[in-house]
């Protein structure tokens, strides 16, 4: 019955990606003063699942520059602090939303298990 979790799977990996999405974040809102930074993103969920079934996620794909950047500063800056903090909820969410996959789970399962 509880062979192949692969919800749980889906999970752990969504909660991963949301926290790759933090951390490109952290370094956007950490470079907004740098010249000629361009902001970063995570890449999207469905990349990230289809190459962590692969085994072909490497740390350093786990990111990639942003095709549009909101705004483009005169020295080149890319990163907008607000779009940013906009992100930053999404992230919040999407990891929200792992965790409540993870206790609708455990819920499922206690209450097959009759405890």
């Amino acid at each position: 019955m509880f062979e192949s979790l692969d919800v749980l799977r889906m999970a752990q990996a969504y909660a991963t990606h949301a926290a790759s999405r933090q951390q490109a974040i952290s370094q956007n809102v950490a470079n907004a003063d740098t010249p000629g930074y361009r902001s970063r993103d995570a890449i999207p969920f469905a990349d990230y699942w289809d190459a962590s079934l692969d085994g072909s996620l490497a740390d350093r794909g786990r990111l990639r520059l942003d095709e549009n950047p909101a705004t483009v500063s005169p020295d080149g800056n890319t990163v907008s602090v607000e779009y940013e903090m906009m992100r930053a909820v999404e992230a919040r969410q999407q990891h929200e939303m792992a965790l409540g996959i993870y206790s609708m789970s455990r819920d499922l399962m206690r209450a097959s298990l009759g405890k």
